[in-house]
């Protein structure tokens, strides 16, 4: 599907499978919809098509078999690999992971209550190159840590993206390996960025919502906010915790992978090490671009939303 990914923890992501249906917060604004619907189809009907990317893997393999190196892929990111619509196709895609031990997947869902039942006969205590992840926004949704918590697994991670609020005090790494942490990304044009509102209807993608001024703010398709000390606490909770890596994605921005540099101007980058003595291909570099100004830092770092966006009175008008 693509070979070389734009998402900053993955060289590649592979999708044989398109298509979700709304399950969480999470999913508001998810840019699966704005992929998708570029193929005139409907993201979020509960409709999954398969692609045409299913030997991609093979080639993959192939090339990391002569190099002697790992590759790590997102599988499923037009999808989740645990939804209803993929269990009559999930056997074969299990068979392709088990067949390419040199790419490791990353496996990221909101549905963890559905794993246990969907796992291969010869799963034993996990395929040393599948890692299974689950996303987790906000406080409501802690449990699914714990319920992949008791599925056996090399490697267990959680997205915190789009982080919606602060996670710190209640989060349990227990059985974690790997954090990664992002703000939302996105949105509509001209909508303004706004505090996620927890009474809010997650299901509709405009969203009225009530500033921290009182008044309400119909442009809610904008991006949710994700706070400094937010991210900056998950981060000490996670090097406080031994075993556990951390990564800082991104910060809230329309463009994805802007700011992974937001917690003091250091790129929190670490990854676990591949199976096997394997070392991982090259990752890409982040583009100067992508880096957040010391000034734009200390914007984030003072509570300003997208401190790095030109002030609105310079902006010049389409």
């Amino acid at each position: 599907m693509a070979k070389d990914s734009g998402i900053g923890w993955t060289h590649s992501t592979w999708n044989p499978v398109e298509g979700c249906s709304k399950v969480s917060p999470a999913c508001t604004n998810c840019y699966i919809h704005r992929s998708i619907r570029q193929q005139r189809l409907d993201a979020y009907s509960g409709k999954l098509h398969r692609t045409a990317t299913w030997d991609d893997p093979y080639d993959w393999e192939e090339e990391c078999c002569r190099t002697n190196t790992a590759r790590m892929v997102f599988i499923c990111s037009l999808s989740d690999f645990f939804h209803v619509g993929i269990d009559e196709c999930r056997a074969q895609l299990w068979a392709i992971m088990r067949r390419t031990p040199h790419l490791i997947y990353r496996v990221l869902t909101k549905r963890p209550e559905r794993i246990k039942a969907h796992l291969p006969p010869d799963w034993g205590n996990g395929y040393p190159n599948v890692w299974l992840g689950v996303t987790v926004e906000a406080k409501q949704w802690l449990h699914r840590m714990d319920t992949l918590r008791d599925v056996k697994a090399v490697l267990r991670w959680a997205s915190v993206e789009p982080l919606l609020e602060d996670l710190s005090e209640e989060i349990n790494l227990k059985g974690f390996g790997w954090i990664a942490v992002g703000g939302e990304s996105g949105g509509r044009k001209g909508a303004k960025e706004h505090l996620w509102d927890p009474k809010a209807d997650w299901k509709k993608g405009l969203l009225p919502i009530i500033g921290e001024d009182g008044k309400v703010n119909l442009d809610g398709s904008g991006l949710r906010t994700m706070k400094y000390e937010w991210a900056e606490n998950l981060r000490k909770k996670v090097k406080a915790t031994k075993g556990c890596l951390f990564m800082m994605k991104q910060v809230t921005a329309p463009r994805s992978g802007f700011g992974p540099n937001a917690l003091d101007g250091v790129e929190w980058n670490e990854l676990p090490a591949p199976p096997n003595g394997l070392q991982w291909l090259p990752f890409k570099p982040h583009k100067p671009s992508s880096t957040m100004t010391p000034e734009q830092i200390a914007g984030f770092k003072a509570g300003l939303t997208s401190p790095f966006k030109p002030p609105v009175e310079k902006r010049t008008k389409l």
